[in-house]
């Protein structure tokens, strides 16, 4: 199958979890909603990047649907910019606050789902060991 194929396939699954998850909505002007939304796909991310780019154990095509087709359609980097800018024609403060606030936990986020991955393939690792070990016994 085409890459493109993939990508678009992942794409739409991904525009209709982030559809679902929209209905959340704001609270205290804040879009809660494109926050959460945006770091839960830097979270599956630094999850899908350490499967492919560290480990090596996910094709790329899964890569291409997982990484770029459903966390891209799931993502809104628009929406996220449209919510600052809405924001700073009211309180500049909230606008400041939700443009870090995002960055920074995202970034947060990206780097959590690399470590849980990592965890993970070590503990896998040891266990296999420790059972390669037993065998010889």
């Amino acid at each position: 199958m085409k890459n493109w194929i993939w990508v678009g396939l992942g794409g739409g699954l991904g525009a209709l979890a982030r559809t679902g998850l929209e209905l959340i909505g704001t609270y205290h002007q804040l879009p809660v909603n494109f926050f959460l939304i945006n770091v839960l796909g830097s979270f599956f991310i630094g999850i899908i990047m350490a499967l492919s780019a560290e480990l090596g154990v996910l094709a790329n095509q899964w890569r291409l649907f997982w990484g770029v087709g459903v966390l891209g359609g799931f993502t809104t980097f628009s929406t996220f910019m449209l919510g600052v800018h809405t924001l700073w024609q009211g309180t500049k403060g909230l606008a400041v606050l939700y443009l870090t606030g995002t960055l920074f936990t995202g970034l947060a986020a990206a780097f959590a789902g690399l470590v849980v991955i990592r965890e993970v393939a070590r503990i896998a690792a040891s266990r296999t060991q420790l059972e390669d070990t037993e065998d010889e016994v």
